[in-house]
This record gives C-alpha cells, sequence and structure tokens, in this order.
C-alpha cells in the first residue's frame, strides 16, 4: 500500500510543479511552495512510516490539495483543476483504505435497542489482568448502565494516552478539528453533541465522507451490511448528512436526554458491542492507545483474539485529549 500511496503523492508533485510553472498568481504560488513541501515530507517519509503515520501524512497532503484548489483565481487552468481534484480523490481513497483496513470488528453480543441485560459470568476469569499504572484494570461484566457508571468516570479518569501512540494519535485530532464544523451542523439539528458524531465518523468510517455512518458502505447505494436497505427512503447517492441523520435516529440517539460523560461511554461502546467485558478487557474501541489497555481484539465477527492489538485510537481516548485542549 505504501508503494502505491507513494506514487499518487508523486502524481499529486507533478501536478503542483506544473501549476506552479504556468501560474503568475504569487499568492497560489505561495500556497502551491507549501502544498510542495507537504508532499515532499509524504513522499520521503511514508514508505518507512506506521499506518496511523502514513495517513496523517496523506491527510496533510490532501489538505494541502485543498488549499491549492481553494487558491487558484487565475487562469491558465487547462486541465489543473480536472487533474488535481482527480488526484486528490486517489489520495482519498488510499486514505480510507487504510483506515478501513483497522476497523475494529463488531463486538458480540451486538446490543439491541433499548436492552440492558448483563452478561454470562465467564467460567474462570484470566489469570493475568491488563496492567495501568496502579491496579489491575478488569471491566466489570455487565450491559447495565447503572452497573457501569462509576466505571466508565473512573476508566476516564485514569486513561492517558500512552505517549509511543502520541504521533499516531495526532491523525484523529487534526480530523475531527478540520471536520467539526459538519458534525456541529448534524449534531445541533439533532441534540447530540458534535463529539460524539465525531467520534462515531471516525471509528466507523475513518473519516471517509463517502460512506455511511451506519457501517462505512459506500454512500452511492443503500447499505447491504447491517443495518441492510439503510436509509430506507430516498434515493441513492445519499448525502453523508442525510445518510448520517438516518443512521442516528435509527440508534434513537435524537431521543436521547442525558449526554453526561459517562453515558456518553456508554452509547459509544454499544455502537460496537459489550463482548469484551466476558474476557475482562476493556474495549479497544473506547480504550485503544491508552494505557488501560495492552491486548485483545475481535478480529471478525465472533472471533477473539486475546493476543491481537487494535490499532485505532480508542474514542474514549480521543475524548480525553479533546477535553485537555478545550475542544470538547
Amino acid at each position: 500500500m505504501a508503494t502505491q500511496t507513494r506514487g499518487e503523492l508523486v502524481q499529486a508533485k507533478n501536478i503542483l510543479l506544473r501549476r506552479r510553472a504556468n501560474t503568475s498568481d504569487t499568492a497560489e504560488q505561495a500556497v502551491i511552495d507549501s502544498a510542495l513541501s507537504d508532499l515532499d515530507e509524504a513522499i520521503d517519509g511514508i514508505t518507512q512510516a506506521s499506518l496511523l503515520q502514513a495517513a496523517g501524512m496523506v491527510a496533510a497532503a490532501t489538505d494541502a490539495l485543498e488549499r491549492v484548489i481553494a487558491s487558484a483565481r487565475l487562469g491558465p487552468f487547462d486541465t489543473f483543476l480536472a487533474d488535481i481534484q482527480t488526484s486528490l480523490g486517489r489520495l482519498q481513497g488510499e486514505l480510507d483504505a487504510m483506515q478501513g483496513s483497522e476497523r475494529l470488528a463488531p463486538a458480540p453480543p451486538a446490543p439491541q435497542a433499548n436492552e440492558v441485560v448483563a452478561l454470562p459470568e465467564p467460567a474462570t476469569p484470566p489469570a493475568r489482568g491488563l496492567e495501568s499504572s496502579d491496579d489491575a484494570v478488569r471491566p466489570i461484566n455487565s450491559r447495565r448502565f447503572e452497573d457501569l457508571r462509576e466505571e466508565y468516570g473512573a476508566f476516564f479518569d485514569r486513561c492517558r494516552l500512552r505517549p509511543e501512540f502520541a504521533a499516531n494519535a495526532e491523525f484523529y485530532f487534526s480530523r475531527l478539528a478540520k471536520f467539526k464544523p459538519t458534525y456541529k451542523q448534524l449534531g445541533d439539528n439533532l441534540d447530540i453533541p458534535w463529539v460524539f458524531v465525531g467520534v462515531v465518523h471516525a471509528m466507523e468510517c475513518g473519516f471517509n465522507f463517502g460512506t455511511h455512518l451506519h457501517n462505512g458502505d459506500p454512500l452511492k447505494a443503500r447499505t447491504v451490511h447491517v443495518p441492510k436497505g439503510r436509509p430506507a427512503s430516498g434515493e441513492p447517492p445519499f448525502t453523508w448528512l442525510e445518510s448520517a441523520r438516518d443512521a442516528l435516529v435509527l440508534k434513537k440517539l435524537d431521543r436521547v436526554e442525558d449526554w453526561s460523560l459517562p453515558h456518553m461511554l456508554y452509547l459509544l461502546e454499544a455502537y460496537n458491542g459489550f463482548g469484551y467485558r466476558s474476557s475482562f478487557v476493556p474495549t479497544p474501541y473506547l480504550w485503544s492507545f491508552s494505557n488501560l489497555y495492552s491486548a485483545g481484539k475481535f478480529v471478525a465477527d465472533g472471533t477473539f483474539d486475546p493476543t491481537a492489538v487494535s490499532k485505532q485510537c480508542g474514542a474514549a481516548v480521543m475524548l480525553r485529549v479533546l477535553q485537555e485542549r478545550g475542544m470538547a
């Protein structure tokens, strides 16, 4: 994947170099010079970068290309705008593929609407708990919010972004900040906090605005995975906003009145499922990249691997850092 992505970046650089030679607009030239610097950094570093570091580089490159497009006010345009838009679309596709490859599989049993039932205890708890900075962290094996309220608060207070993941996590924070106006537009319409909409979009779609918030299927058709056939009304292709609204309303999130932090974490865990609790593993959907999680992951529907490690930043970790930065 890195080789193909590097090739796309080189093509985008060549398009910008041609435009740089043909435009007389000094303001646009300055924007192009800045974009070329971002592209050079990505081209030089992408083959040695981790997946999320590479995603961050590609995201910075796509942001730079968008700024170039916005700055192009004078001709000659010939095929420049079409070429750069095509290149931007290809890079966005590479970014989507990077994120999609790390999306967490559902953690069964999948929650049903308004259902709050306890999970059966496993016959033997694991011999070794996951270590945090002090005590072993083992989540309560329940799906009842009343049982989990204090746990969510305690875990969040103890949650810290692990330093080795700080660079990788920046990808998520940069995207959340960039797309906040879109998340806020939808959230304000439904009385849902923008941060909830944003972290769900990060976890389920890798920030891809060409996919359904329901499950990451392409917007060009109704969803084909669970929930299938959404949105039920209207005709494809759907806009991201209309499909995302359908996803949130389908889960009755527009009727939620309690948006306290513990209940928000409960709703986020419900989005993926409570199945990690039967193995006493803090769900990576919330806690990956933090001191509360080290290993254990559903690698496919119903298949749990205790040694697999999530490479997605957890939703609670995003919320924690956004809070520390005064953004949530």
